[in-house]
């Protein structure tokens, strides 16, 4: 009886994400991401709501809607880009992993909205990434990153790779740390099941950059990791 559960959630689920993908293709077009992500969010929302997965958000009133940061977020799941695209309420573009960009359907998606490629083994190629990010930033696009690099296996937290923060302070960007908890139960990476969740996605105050521009990269890295972490698992309704 599970299996044709799953069964019934893939398929929805799929339903949902070729909606998604039509609207990229189509109306990327006509329109710009920018006007897109208005009508993307629903969307996207209704994707995790189909899959049997509870949002609930914190922290919206920490900081401003209008502003351009770096946000910075850890990875539990496959399912992580619908719930940033449908829960942050900010226009980003991201930074992903180069081979992302040669999968079928999603690596022309993610092209056409902005996404920027990175190539983690090759250094220069990597610094390159940064640099145009830099840019993108200073036009006054926020820019999404998993420090972590790849999807928890664990559920567990991994160590927070350094790009994301030479980034900031190179830019002199603001941070907006965000924290996930409960999307690695839904999707598990290595599982093929969907499973019903209750997940909280959790807004912490923005670094600013005049308050860590005299910290090391490693300093930076570390606090952004540690106040993730914390909001992680801060108790609900606080």
């Amino acid at each position: 009886m599970n299996v044709i559960v799953y069964l019934i959630r893939w398929t929805i689920g799929f339903f949902y994400f070729c909606l998604i993908a039509a609207l990229g293709f189509v109306g990327l077009i006509f329109f710009k991401p920018q006007q897109i992500v208005i009508l993307a969010r629903p969307l996207c929302k209704a994707l995790l709501k189909s899959v049997s997965v509870s949002i609930k958000v914190t922290g919206l009133d920490l900081f401003d809607h209008e502003c351009c940061y770096i946000i910075v977020c850890n990875h539990e799941s496959l399912l992580d880009v619908f719930l940033c695209l449908g829960y942050i309420p900010l226009y980003f573009v991201g930074i992903e992993l180069k081979e992302h960009f040669s999968w079928p359907v999603w690596g022309s998606l993610i092209k056409r909205w902005g996404n920027i490629p990175i190539n983690k083994e090759n250094f220069y190629g990597a610094v390159k990434s940064l640099q145009k990010a830099g840019v993108v930033l200073k036009n006054g696009t926020s820019i999404m990153i998993f420090p972590e690099g790849i999807r928890t296996v664990t559920g567990e937290m991994r160590e927070f790779k350094k790009g994301a923060f030479y980034l900031a302070k190179n830019a002199k960007a603001d941070i907006l740390p965000v924290a996930i908890n409960g999307l690695y139960y839904a999707k598990t990476k290595g599982d093929w099941r969907i499973r019903s969740a209750n997940v909280t996605l959790n807004f912490g105050k923005p670094f600013l950059y005049k308050d860590f521009k005299g910290l090391s990269v490693e300093e930076l890295r570390d606090w952004a990791k540690d106040t993730i972490e914390r909001l992680k698992y801060k108790p609900q309704g606080k």
